[in-house]
């Protein structure tokens, strides 16, 4: 069976699963294919949440595919669940591989996210129970970095439980399966080839979503063709010791290659055009910073109404105050970018900056809120909570008015998001 044909089998999907649901979900898979599936228990979560692995094949090298190493990214998990369906189903698509599947490796995080993985919805639904870490509390990002500058020696638990396969399995392949909020795909690898880089240009059109081609994450990095960007390493993200390595840094030591394929929940074909739009691009990017800069001030001065009175040491404040000082640090880099050549920005350009003060600030103004109701729920009923929650929610009801507004894409099928997902992972793993 073809790779199209394979992916054709994914069923329809309405919702995003609970940490319960992914769970069961490998061991039906298990229990269906008891000669195929191994399950294994690598490790456990700060909160005592069992770190479960799918081992299905018999090759012999070996592939890692994990989900949810940012609990706000859901994707993955439904993509761990259909590609381990495919690979029982068919011998072929395994690619003589030892397939390593871990659905989910942050669940503590992906709990707090629940509230709107069981019910996509719209701007608001999303930032009201959005949740992203702080950076060191990150599985993604706290892998160990023993070298200056930016050393780092405090990985998580879930974190140190991935370290441990990749040192056991040393896999030809790791698919770090994230997603974001709007544009198209588009996949950071660690290894420049031509055959990859056109293989994985080419799955999103097959259902039909844009690539992202684009550079506006990292300001360091660099397209390698169609939707496909060469992966920065933490020293480029902007490692300072206050975090780690990823697992694509910390693979490297085994050759291993990695990809990690980024998928929208909203789709905007302006994110794949890169024909000039018009706009000079070190206006575009002074406009954007502005923008971030703007709703940094006021969400630090409602953080900063709030802080006396507040009592609880909570992930959400956390994230917030790191946040913040990550989005400072973007600005400042791309501020330095729109010092240099002036040049036309492209469409595709003029759709990413479009959408990243949009994307900060809902996400950022939802974490406030999360802070804020959380010490209204513990009984902190203090001037300084009641004062900046009623700020946040009237500034946070504008900015997702404004972001339904001005932000004309679509919501995707989460089908085709999974679909290509897995038709990225396992085009990757007939290459490498």
């Amino acid at each position: 069976m073809d790779l199209r044909t394979a992916l054709d089998r994914i069923p329809e999907i309405d919702r995003f699963p609970t940490v319960e649901e992914m769970q069961a979900d490998l061991a039906e898979l298990a229990a269906a294919y008891p000669d195929l599936v191994e399950l294994r228990r690598i490790g456990t979560s700060r909160h005592g949440e069992p770190l479960v692995m799918a081992v299905i094949g018999d090759g012999p090298r070996s592939a890692l595919a994990f989900g949810g190493p940012h609990p706000n990214e859901p994707v993955g998990a439904l993509t761990v669940r259909e590609l381990g369906r495919l690979l029982c189903a068919e011998e072929s698509l395994r690619s003589g591989l030892r397939w390593h599947l871990v659905p989910c490796v942050d669940p503590d995080g992906a709990r707090l996210n629940e509230d709107w993985h069981t019910r996509p919805g719209g701007w608001e639904v999303f930032g009201r129970n959005f949740y992203r870490p702080a950076m060191d509390e990150q599985v993604e990002w706290t892998f160990p970095k023993l070298d200056e500058p930016g050393y780092f020696d405090r990985p998580l638990p879930e974190t140190a439980a991935l370290a441990r396969v990749i040192d056991e399995v040393r896999p030809a392949l790791i698919s770090s399966l994230h997603n974001g909020e709007y544009g198209g795909v588009f996949t950071y690898v660690s290894t420049v080839d031509e055959a990859l880089t056109a293989a994985l240009g080419e799955v999103p059109g097959w259902f039909g979503v844009p690539l992202h081609n684009a550079v506006w994450e990292v300001p360091d990095s660099s397209m390698l063709g169609p939707g496909v960007i060469r992966m920065p390493t933490s020293a480029e993200v902007g490692g300072d010791g206050s975090f780690g390595a990823s697992s694509g840094d910390y693979s490297a030591r085994h050759g291993t290659t990695t990809i990690v394929t980024e998928v929208p929940y909203w789709e905007d074909p302006r994110a794949a055009d890169t024909s000039p739009s018009g706009t000079n691009f070190p206006d575009l990017v002074r406009a954007t910073v502005q923008h971030v800069e703007e709703a940094g001030q006021f969400l630090r001065s409602a953080l900063a109404v709030a802080q006396p009175d507040l009592t609880l040491d909570t992930p959400f404040q956390r994230s917030l105050v790191d946040s913040l000082g990550q989005a400072e640090a973007v600005a400042g880099a791309w501020k330095h970018i729109a010092d240099g050549p002036s040049r036309p920005a492209t469409v595709a350009e003029v759709c990413s900056f479009d959408v990243l003060p949009h994307m900060f600030r809902i996400r950022l103004a939802g974490t406030l809120l999360r802070v804020l109701h959380a010490e209204l729920g513990s009984g902190n009923t203090r001037k300084g909570v009641r004062e900046a929650l009623a700020s946040v929610e009237a500034r946070f009801t504008e900015w997702c008015a404004q972001a339904t507004r001005e932000l004309p894409g679509e919501r995707i099928a989460i089908r085709r998001l999974v679909a290509v997902q897995v038709g990225c992972t396992l085009a990757a793993a007939a290459l490498v």
